[in-house]
Parts: structure tokens; sequence; C-alpha cells
């Protein structure tokens, strides 16, 4: 039987990427009805499954926190980092492979769901921005900076944007719920980032959790 602690542990981590995302909807949502734009309810759909995603990704790479800089220090350790691609000899083909396919739905979901992305320039900005947020952030938890996830992430965001356009053209039309507000998708990926680097304590709540 599962442990209920190990949910509890989950439900947490969810609440702290879920409840921010809720708080911008609901701020998006007032403003764009003081300026009289139309979006559709499928929209605020469309943006939780989208902060849905970026609460799987948080969870997967182990994104560093405040917390973690307080328990480890902010010593770095250049044992930690790697900026030459693809030096290391020993190469493993299916941590690459999980590289590019945990952003292939940030570039399909990106089109889909912001009209201001589409073209390829703005995903590859925001892949490889978020990318690097996430990078820099391991710095902090023990966890190694690697520049061959950047470029990997990076390549996944574009193949899902690949994907969205050949999806598009096959579908033979394009989806109606969408934004042209080229500054919504930063403000969501930056404000639910900031949320869970300042009240994400993984460990603080497993000390409460198992009492060690």
């Amino acid at each position: 039987m599962t442990d209920i602690r190990l949910w509890i542990g989950y439900g947490y981590e969810l609440l702290i990427t879920m409840v921010p995302a809720a708080v911008l909807l609901f701020i998006f949502h007032s403003i764009y009805k003081r300026r009289n734009i139309s979006v559709t309810p499928r929209h605020a759909v469309y943006l939780m499954i989208f902060s849905f995603y970026l609460f799987g990704v948080f969870h997967f790479t182990g994104v560093g926190t405040v917390f973690d800089a307080k328990q480890y220090g902010l010593e770095l350790n250049p044992e930690q980092m790697n900026w030459i691609p693809f030096s290391d000899t020993d190469i493993d083909f299916v941590s690459y492979g999980l590289n590019v396919v945990l952003f292939v739905p940030f570039g399909f979901l990106l089109p889909f769901i912001w009209s201001s992305f589409q073209k390829y320039r703005p995903v590859f900005l925001a892949g490889i921005t978020f990318s690097a947020l996430i990078e820099i952030s391991q710095l902090l938890n023990n966890r190694s900076t690697d520049v061959d996830d950047l470029i990997l992430n990076t390549a996944g965001a574009i193949s899902g944007a690949v994907f969205f356009h050949v999806l598009s053209r096959l579908a033979k039309h394009k989806p109606a719920a969408r934004s042209n507000d080229k500054y919504e998708a930063y403000v969501y990926i930056l404000f639910i980032f900031l949320c869970r680097f300042f009240f994400y304590n993984e460990f603080g709540l497993a000390k409460m959790l198992y009492g060690f």
C-alpha cells in the first residue's frame, strides 16, 4: 500500500503550482474584461493544462528552491557544471531522449494556446529561457547543470512546434480559443516558477511528515 504521506507530498507540490495558476487566471480574466477583450472559457482550460504540465516539468527535473540554497549553501561546485556540449564520452541516449521528449509538450502548447508563438523563433526563445531557468536553479540543490540539457530541451520545444504545425495542416483548421497576449505565457511560466522557488519546502514537509 502506498504511504499516504507520499500523496500528501505530491498534493502539496501540486498546490504550489496550481493555486498560483488559478490566481493568474483570475487576474488576466479581470484585465481582459476591463479592456473588453473576448477570451473563451476554453482558453482557461488550456491555461490550467499548461500549468499542470509545468508542475510535471518542475517535479521531474527537480527545480531548486530557496530552501535548497539554505540547506546546501550557495557555494558553487565546478564539477556540477558542464559548459561543453556533448563532451561526455559515456552518452546516455535514454536520458538524452527524455530531455527532448519532456519539452515537446511545451513547444506544442505554446502555439496551441497563444497565437504570438505561431513562428518558431518565439518558441525557441521561450524554450531556451525556460530550460536555462531550470538548469540555473539546479545549482542550488546539488544537481548538475548541463549545457546538453539546455540544447536537448530546446530541441524538444522546437519539435513540439513542428508537430503542432503538421497537425494543424492535417486538420485543416486552427484552434478557436487562442490569446494574442504575447506576455501571458512568460508571466505564467515565471510566476509559477517563482512561487515554487520561494514556497516549495520539500525537505521541511518531509521532516514534518516523517519526523527526522
